[in-house]
């Protein structure tokens, strides 16, 4: 797995595929493999760039940093420079969709266009609580008691009682993984809000949302398709958090069918 140096330590990453680049920003806790569901329908025409953010996977965990959007953007865009990436296509998932929205106010030379999924220009007090309650667990009850709380709150009910064997894999990786990352991120999220920067963004944006997240409220989509000119949304029924989870099927194809689309109107439009 290739790394970059940055000033605090390194930042991890995987690439593969060829063509038009997309960058793949999993959520909080999460790491490179969360993809792994979106990759067959991007590769063959995209240049997939997947990190793995500080704390998270197998970057390390700098202690002296803020581990905001916005730090995590800045990561980011070192990333590009050194890869020679950008301007990218940014897919970011939850906590990965706060740092694309941070890439694309600080540094919009680098974001061709947004994927927007489960996540927000605002966490509200309510995600707030959700994610003080995940720390709260870890903290008090252990390893166990945060995945059980977990899955129940980023899957809808109805998928989890029909995926049980498919959770139990799941929990089996979330097992493994580095977890450093989670409380600072936790503590960096707590203020993010740009809901008063975001109408600045130019750049084609998807937003895509499930209507029972329990983590990021659905309302969280309505915002930004309404501020984001020219966005367009996608809300999945009967669906939670992790939507390229529970809507693998029809996700990579949703994402795929937007990025070739939007590529070919950007070629027969005169620039602005």
């Amino acid at each position: 797995m290739p790394e970059i140096s940055l000033p605090e330590g390194s930042l991890h990453y995987e690439e593969e595929g060829s063509g038009s680049p997309v960058v793949l920003l999993h959520a909080l806790g999460g790491n490179a493999q969360d993809w792994d569901r979106l990759l067959p329908s991007l590769r063959k025409d995209h240049r997939l760039l997947i990190p793995e953010m500080r704390g998270h996977g197998r970057s390390p965990a700098p202690r002296a940093t803020t581990y905001t959007p916005f730090e995590h953007a800045r990561d980011l865009h070192t990333l590009l420079g050194e890869t020679g990436a950008g301007p990218c296509w940014i897919v970011g998932l939850s906590h990965g969709g706060f740092v694309a929205l941070a890439l694309a106010l600080e540094h919009p030379e680098d974001v061709r266009g947004l994927v927007l999924v489960s996540t927000t220009a605002h966490v509200d007090r309510y995600t707030r609580e959700v994610m003080a309650r995940w720390l709260k667990v870890f903290q008090e009850q252990g390893l166990e008691a945060y995945l059980n709380r977990l899955v129940q709150d980023v899957f809808s009910p109805d998928w989890l009682l029909e995926h049980l064997d498919e959770v139990d894999q799941l929990k089996e990786q979330e097992r493994h993984r580095r977890l450093a990352g989670i409380a600072p991120s936790v503590a960096g999220d707590s203020t993010w809000d740009v809901r008063g920067r975001i109408a600045g963004i130019r750049r084609p944006t998807l937003v895509v949302h499930g209507m029972d997240d329990q983590v990021i409220d659905p309302t969280s989509a309505r915002i930004l398709r309404q501020t984001i000119l020219g966005s367009e949304m996608k809300l999945y029924a009967n669906t939670g958090h992790l939507i390229p989870i529970e809507k693998a099927d029809e996700f990579g194809p949703l994402v795929a069918e937007f990025l070739s689309r939007r590529e070919r109107e950007g070629e027969t439009r005169p620039p602005p």
